[in-house]
């Protein structure tokens, strides 16, 4: 019986992944040569994911902020 595929949430990073090793393409044969490792695009995914949350809520308590100047302003 096979054993069942966990559900991943997130893509694998590795292109050659399940590959085998006499058809994976050297470095640089197909496409650039200068390509970030698997552990560099996971730290890169991690790294925009929290800018993007630490963006945000910059964003809501600025507006936060303006929203009790204006509704301030008004009393």
């Amino acid at each position: 019986m096979p054993k069942p595929r966990r559900f991943k949430v997130l893509t694998d990073l590795n292109l050659n992944h399940g590959t085998p090793p006499r058809v994976q393409p050297v470095l640089g044969e197909w496409g650039p040569g200068v390509t970030m490792a698997t552990r560099a695009k996971k730290r890169a995914r991690w790294l925009w994911a929290s800018a993007f949350v630490i963006v945000a809520a910059g964003l809501f308590i600025f507006g936060h902020w303006v929203y009790g100047l204006i509704m301030g302003a008004g009393s």
